[in-house]
């Protein structure tokens, strides 16, 4: 079958995500999944898309799509100053593409991951429910590694009348020069001294350049009394671990399932979206968090992008968690 669009460009790292893997934690996989899913699920929600349809995560930019047929296609997140033919586009919308039309997207000097999504969703090989690409597990095919320049892509519903839309200005995220992330604490925080316990919160990291999709490392003053050897636990997005050199580390999609440093507690699932978006050197804090109001918050999202409709086609036998549930659950039990 003739492909919708070519990849001219791939750019650094350009993956196909979505919500993750639902299942497959038993077996030791990551979940995987859209580092930024506010932004990955606006693309969706601009073309009326499932909220799970497969996009593009392209990381830093650098990206351009030629395309083979009419269509629309949506971004947002990072801005790449895209443009379609050289006419600057903007983010945040979709956008309307003719046969031969190269969609680019520039190096972002804010931010680090941009989602184009295309209507009906790309037409890819899934696994345990996900077309995420987890590189790190060298699956076959598109689940095990990033696109190349002249990758093919196909998509569900080419030819679906999608008028332009915007996602409304005081929903788009502001661009932040440093990030706060509330933390609720876990059950391991006891076993860090009172002095490091304090400093968790007075103190100030920087988001190191090591950083990638298993987790974001900080760099900055160590914690002294906690890095020690525990049994292995399991490990959510946003589980704040206190490796050997006493940094904390915050786990993003790609992390693995069981960790057996001293964890500090969880990450607002919210605020991994900012998180993901933050460039090296970034100044990060830590803040008590509010947990009943994350739960409201998520409450509110799962219902506004229709997440939990995702959730119920996995006929599992068993209540199949988000990501997110996981972590307020597993803060539940913490405290």
């Amino acid at each position: 079958m003739s492909p919708h669009g070519v990849v001219d460009r791939p750019g650094p790292l350009c993956t196909i995500q979505d919500l993750g893997r639902r299942t497959g934690r038993r077996a030791g996989l990551a979940p995987g999944g859209a580092m930024d899913q506010r932004a990955y699920l606006w693309a969706n929600r601009l073309l009326g898309n499932d909220p799970a349809a497969a996009a593009l995560e392209v990381t830093l930019g650098g990206f351009a799509l030629r395309f083979a047929v009419e269509t629309a296609v949506a971004l947002a997140g990072a801005d790449c100053a895209a443009t379609l033919d050289g006419v600057e586009t903007g983010t945040w919308r979709t956008v309307r593409a003719r046969p031969g039309q190269v969609l680019r997207l520039g190096y972002s000097a804010t931010g680090m991951r941009a989602f184009v999504a295309f209507p009906g969703g790309l037409d890819v090989r899934t696994a345990f429910g996900s077309a995420s690409a987890v590189v790190r597990d060298g699956w076959p095919g598109l689940l095990g590694r990033a696109l190349r320049a002249g990758e093919p892509l196909r998509w569900g519903d080419p030819g679906r009348a999608c008028p332009v839309r915007r996602v409304p200005r005081e929903l788009v995220p502001p661009e932040t020069a440093s990030l706060t992330l509330p933390l609720i604490v876990g059950y391991e925080w006891a076993e860090f001294s009172k002095a490091d316990r304090e400093r968790v919160f007075d103190a100030e990291w920087t988001l190191d350049p090591a950083s990638d999709r298993t987790a974001g490392r900080l760099a900055g003053p160590a914690l002294g009394s906690g890095p020690r050897v525990l049994d292995s636990t399991p490990l959510v997005d946003g589980t704040v671990q206190v490796t050997g050199d006493g940094l904390p580390l915050v786990f993003m999609r790609d992390r693995p399932t069981i960790g057996g440093y001293a964890k500090l507690g969880s990450v607002d699932p919210v605020a991994l979206d900012a998180f993901a978006q933050a460039r090296p050197g970034t100044p990060i804090r830590f803040a008590r968090a509010d947990s009943e109001a994350i739960r409201e918050a998520l409450a509110r999202r799962e219902r506004f992008f229709m997440i939990q409709d995702v959730a119920a086609r996995f006929p599992t036998g068993k209540r199949v968690f988000s990501n997110t549930e996981m972590s307020l659950n597993r803060g539940r039990r913490e405290r």
